[in-house]
């Protein structure tokens, strides 16, 4: 006699294929959170002048892992072009349209990278440079340029 509420071999199919993800997924999940915990960054300008602006972004690692980051700011923000001229571990990247900067963060330890920033036209009093950071920090890098 056969039994009519037993599962067939495709449903178990189905089901087996269909748990697989959802348990990756959930163990990336505190991986990833870690690390956007771990990693803070500072931008600032050491310069800013009618022609040119000289900045810094460091991106600081707090974790004792190393954390892979990516940098990408658009190279034409209002009046200012960006050249990255990366220095040390970062290795910097120019296209007609983004700088793109990445490296690998020492677990307890910090990068820094400078970048130029040229003007193509007559500064306004201020400048607000933006960017995003891989994986993710508390916010956003920004940085205000005030010109003198």
């Amino acid at each position: 006699m056969e039994e009519t509420n037993a599962p067939d071999r495709r449903s178990v199919l189905r089901a087996a294929v269909w748990a697989a993800p959802v348990i990756a997924v959930a163990a990336a999940t505190p991986l990833a959170a870690a690390s956007t915990q771990a990693l803070s960054w500072t931008w600032t300008a050491q310069m800013a002048t009618t022609r040119q602006a000289e900045t810094y972004f460091t991106a600081t690692n707090s974790s004792d892992d190393p954390i892979d980051v990516v940098f990408v700011a658009p190279r034409k923000q209002g009046a200012v072009e960006l050249y990255g001229y990366g220095f040390g571990s970062w290795a910097v990247s120019l296209t007609s349209t983004t700088v793109v900067c990445t490296a690998t963060i020492p677990a307890q330890g910090s990068l820094t990278t400078p970048f130029l920033g040229y003007f193509t036209r007559t500064p306004p009093a201020t400048e607000v440079l933006v960017a995003s950071l891989t994986p993710g920090a508390s916010s956003v890098p920004t940085l205000t340029l005030t010109f003198t």
